[in-house]
Order: structure tokens, then C-alpha cells, then sequence
């Protein structure tokens, strides 16, 4: 697959802007474009970025960046950061690049495989790399009629060959951030054991009486620090005269203000 990097003539020139949708982020910190047809960015793009513990000074590298929602909310909390993604997609890489630069940002975005040798990042590693790879493994028979929405929901590159990505590019002790359904943990650990350390496993419920679907993954390469699973977080909450359903504070600043999900 060829490599495309930015070509900033295209960005007013992306299909039409009618199959686009403008969605309001963070309470409106962020606007971004998305395709009305095709996977968009959701509450799960915010968790993940929130969840990636960079500092200013450090290089990101985000495998499958999609339209850019996780990277933009990534890039609003904090500043300094040299930044790199690559998405397969090349509409949604082209409208990643559009979104980056209307909300005033500055990212380097690759449209290609992840498992494709960019020359451009040979030579670099980096600090974190993070990723919210394809939920549904290739024999997930429910696949969307929609390629764009199928591609981002149903893995084409087996969950291994992502982790093997993200192995070569981390520094020594540089963290792997992931978002997953929670079926797919023990795939998950397979693929970190031997070379990252330190895994640290935050559950995420939707209901403080429900089970949880989803898990946030953290890891260190080359780390040998114990295994660590953390009490469930619970999303939402039920007011009790109404029954509206709510945001739980803490949920409720992530989404809202774009504050940071510590995995400790």
C-alpha cells in the first residue's frame, strides 16, 4: 500500500462536505468532522486518549488514528507533544489531517497498514503508543454493510501483528495504551507477554450493577513490574427522582473538560 503523508491542498477538497457531520467534544472544546456513514469516534476515543500518561517534550504514536478524535483530545490536554499517526483508511486519514488542523493542532499522519515499513519512522521510537485496534476478530460474522465502518469494527490485521507494531516503535519503558472489548483480554495478554511489563488493567462499566464490557490495557516494554488489575470504574449512575441517566463525576470531567484517567 502506498504511503501518503499531508497534502494540504486536499483539505477543502474532501469528497463533500455533505457526507460530513460536525460533533462537539469535550464540552465543545473540540469540533470535528465526521463521515455520516462510516465508524465515528466516541466515547471510547476520549477514555483512550485520557488514558495515555504523556508529557510534554515526549513523542505519541497512535496505530489506527481513524478521524482523529482520540489524537485531538490527546493534543487539547497536552501541549509539546511531537505526535504520529497512521490509519489505513485514506478518506479517514485525510479527514484525521482536516480535524488536527481546524482545531489547531500539528500531528504527522500516515496513510497506510500499520504493519508497512514508513520509512519516515525508521529511525524513531517513542515514548507511548497507543491504539483502540478492531474489536471483532476476522471470523466475526456480523460485519456492517458500510467497508469504512466494518474495517474499524473487524480486524483485518490479526491483534498480534498490532502489539508486534507496538513493540518495535516503544522505547525501552515506553508504555502501550489500549482500549478493548473485556473478551478479548486473555488475546490481549497473550500478545504482551515476554515483552511488556507492568500490565495494568482498568475495567470499565457502563452501570454499577452491570458487568464490564470494556477494559483500558496499560503496559511498560521491558518492564518486569507485577501485573495489576484495578476495581471497575462505572460510567454512568441513575438520579434518583428523575432516573435520568448521568455521568459519574469523575466520567463526567474526562468527557466534558478533558481531564486525564490515571491507570493506578
Amino acid at each position: 500500500m502506498a504511503i501518503e503523508k499531508i497534502d494540504y491542498k486536499k483539505f477543502n477538497m474532501l469528497n463533500n462536505d455533505k457526507d460530513l457531520t460536525k460533533n462537539k467534544f469535550l464540552g465543545n472544546k473540540l469540533e470535528i468532522l465526521q463521515f455520516s456513514d462510516g465508524y465515528r469516534g466516541n466515547m471510547d476515543s476520549v477514555l483512550l486518549a485520557a488514558s495515555v500518561a504523556a508529557a510534554s517534550g515526549q513523542k505519541v504514536l497512535e496505530l489506527g488514528s481513524g478521524n482523529g478524535v482520540a489524537l485531538c483530545c490527546l493534543l487539547f490536554r497536552v501541549s509539546g507533544l511531537e505526535v504520529f499517526g497512521i490509519e489505513i483508511d485514506k478518506r479517514a486519514a485525510e479527514l484525521c489531517r482536516r480535524n488536527i488542523i481546524s482545531n489547531k493542532f500539528k500531528a504527522t499522519i500516515f496513510n497506510s497498514n500499520i504493519t508497512t515499513n514508513i520509512g519516515e519512522l525508521k529511525s524513531t521510537s517513542f515514548d507511548h503508543v497507543f491504539m483502540n485496534p478492531p474489536y471483532f476478530k476476522k471470523t466475526f460474522v456480523k460485519k456492517s454493510p458500510i467497508p469504512s465502518s466494518s474495517q474499524a469494527k473487524v480486524e483485518s490485521v490479526a491483534l498480534s501483528e498490532w502489539f508486534s507494531v507496538a513493540k518495535e516503535k516503544c522505547k525501552p519503558k515506553g508504555k502501550v495504551t489500549l482500549i478493548q472489548r473485556a473478551d478479548r483480554l486473555p488475546d490481549i495478554i497473550k500478545c504482551l507477554n515476554g515483552y511488556f511489563g507492568q500490565v495494568t488493567v482498568l475495567p470499565i462499566s457502563s452501570f454499577k450493577d452491570t458487568s464490564p464490557k470494556t477494559v483500558i490495557i496499560q503496559a511498560t516494554k521491558n518492564s518486569r513490574a507485577a501485573f495489576k488489575l484495578l476495581a471497575p470504574k462505572i460510567v454512568h449512575r441513575r438520579d434518583g427522582i428523575s432516573g435520568k441517566v448521568l455521568y459519574e463525576d469523575e466520567f463526567d470531567k474526562i468527557l466534558r473538560y478533558g481531564c486525564p484517567l490515571p491507570l493506578n
